[in-house]
């Protein structure tokens, strides 16, 4: 009887755990104009309305208004990205955008994005290519800073 409590405890908080970790991908929901055409992934978009969804763990669904959609690997974002503002974070290579970060303002629901390849080539070039990072704030400023990596 006592090996029975014990298990049904164990199970319930697991539960009351595993419950707001799941719940959180379900409650992803950003909606942002892009003013510039941008990658993510190896896929481009053009300038325009967008929705990010969190459809399962780890996987970012990118939207446009014309139907466009990309499933996108997130890895964790760290706590430099968590500043605690909702944003969608790019950087910028010249006149190229690649989307990097999403975040809804705490730690736990921040996500960057792996770089793609050809973000990749872009920041190996020689001369490199000064990386700024812009910033879409959720009033719908913008918020530009240059990297010091250089």
């Amino acid at each position: 009887m006592k090996r029975f409590l014990y298990l049904a405890a164990a199970t319930i908080a697991i539960s009351l755990i595993a419950t707001p970790i799941y719940a959180q991908g379900d409650n992803l929901r950003l909606r942002f104009h892009v003013p510039f055409p941008f990658s993510t992934q190896n896929s481009s978009f053009p300038a325009g309305e967008y929705e990010i969804t969190m459809p399962a763990q780890t996987i970012l669904e990118v939207r446009n208004r014309t139907g466009q959609a990309k499933f996108i690997r997130a890895l964790p974002g760290s706590s430099k990205d968590a500043d605690g503002t909702v944003k969608v974070v790019f950087h910028r290579y010249g006149s190229e955008y690649f989307l990097s970060v999403v975040s809804t303002g705490p730690w736990l629901s921040t996500y960057r994005l792996q770089l793609s390849k050809e973000e990749r080539r872009i920041a190996e070039e020689s001369p490199r290519p000064t990386l700024n990072i812009v910033s879409l704030l959720v009033d719908g400023t913008t918020k530009t800073t240059t990297s010091d990596k250089q």
